[in-house]
């Protein structure tokens, strides 16, 4: 146990002192996380800190470790759903039940009055033992917006279009060619998550309708054979199978005071790739505006995704390329491109 401890001391350390971190990432604090992740079957809830150097609790195995073992540790807890969505729509009470359950956890195990129970109770996981999910695996649709940083002319509304959520795949997971595309491009985006019903809401409504933020890599095919009505548009290439990775993690609006101030940057193959305007506070139409904009002609549910654009250029990639995404408090989103034919549901 002891040296469990100093392990993960020594992991905090190096996330917050040593050289090499994401611009942005490094804090005093590491930042709480939500996310999806699975070992063995069923998705579940997790919860985490900083940028991947720290365990993953289960969050219900946790849950009932401290009913059994430590029941006067939990105190009265509120209700907990098995998975992000659900999670979300049950509201602001839920999710802070999350982080009491998750800081209870750590203060046991820190103070060396936890047992790992190991096996299908297992509460904590290494981050590399884990696969990880897109933080909201199922959400009623996922957007994007077009030509969302500075252009010569101010555009007056968004423009925005609609991403296949069966693109969605979590941090580590392949983008898959799938030997129609030669030549893709990814796109580092701050994405917001909405976190109740949201219809007709005005500008200064917007904050109180989002749980908080990740990260979208809105891959795009550049050379897909495809039709080319306008009514087709980018549906096709932006909508292919592994074409929206997301993630790692869900970070609370509250753990982000100023989201129009987050660094993005992208590096391929482990070299740091240039972006003009690389930061949020260029974005040419901010949260509120998007929320208003949108909320006009669609009903949000919770767990939507609303990917905010990505700063020109976008970043060419092909099979065997490595893309990382990295924005300023959000984390590292990391995901490799392969080019595999895809045959009864399976990529090889």
């Amino acid at each position: 146990m002891k040296n469990r401890v100093l392990i993960k001391s020594l992991l905090v350390f190096f996330l917050v002192v040593v050289a090499g971190s994401p611009p942005g990432l490094a804090q005093e604090n590491p930042t709480f996380r939500l996310l999806t992740f699975t070992t063995e079957g069923s998705p579940r809830l997790g919860a985490t800190e900083g940028n991947g150097a720290l365990d993953i609790v289960d969050i219900h195995n946790a849950v009932r470790y401290l009913m059994q073992e430590q029941p006067q540790e939990l105190g009265r807890l509120s209700y907990i759903p098995a998975d992000m969505k659900t999670l979300i729509e049950a509201g602001s009470d839920s999710i802070a039940q999350v982080r009491r359950v998750y800081e209870t956890i750590n203060r046991l195990e820190t103070g060396g009055r936890f047992s790992e129970p190991g096996g299908g109770e297992r509460v904590f996981y290494p981050p590399t033992s884990v696969r990880y999910l897109p933080p909201v695996p199922n959400p009623s649709k996922v957007l994007g917006l077009a030509g969302a940083y500075p252009r010569e002319e101010l555009p007056e509304y968004p423009s925005v279009f609609f991403k296949s959520v069966a693109a969605l795949v979590g941090h580590e997971e392949e983008i898959n060619l799938a030997g129609l595309v030669t030549v893709g491009v990814h796109e580092p985006e701050f994405a917001f998550v909405i976190g109740k019903k949201a219809r007709n809401i005005s500008e200064a409504q917007a904050f109180d309708y989002i749980v908080g933020y990740t990260i979208l890599n809105d891959v795009s095919a550049r050379d897909l054979p495809q039709g080319n009505h306008t009514a087709q548009g980018s549906n096709m290439s932006k909508g292919l199978d592994t074409f929206a990775p997301c993630g790692p993690y869900l970070t609370l609006k509250e753990d982000v005071p100023d989201p129009h101030n987050l660094t993005i940057a992208a590096r391929l193959n482990g070299e740091a790739w240039d972006i003009p305007n690389a930061n949020t506070r260029h974005l040419t139409h901010k949260i509120p505006q998007i929320m208003a904009y949108l909320t006009q002609r669609m009903t949000l549910l919770p767990g939507d995704i609303i990917s905010t654009g990505v700063p020109a250029p976008v970043v060419p990639l092909r099979a065997g390329d490595t893309a990382e995404m990295i924005i300023g408090q959000l984390g590292t989103l990391r995901n490799r491109v392969v080019a595999g034919t895809v045959t009864g549901g399976m990529a090889r």
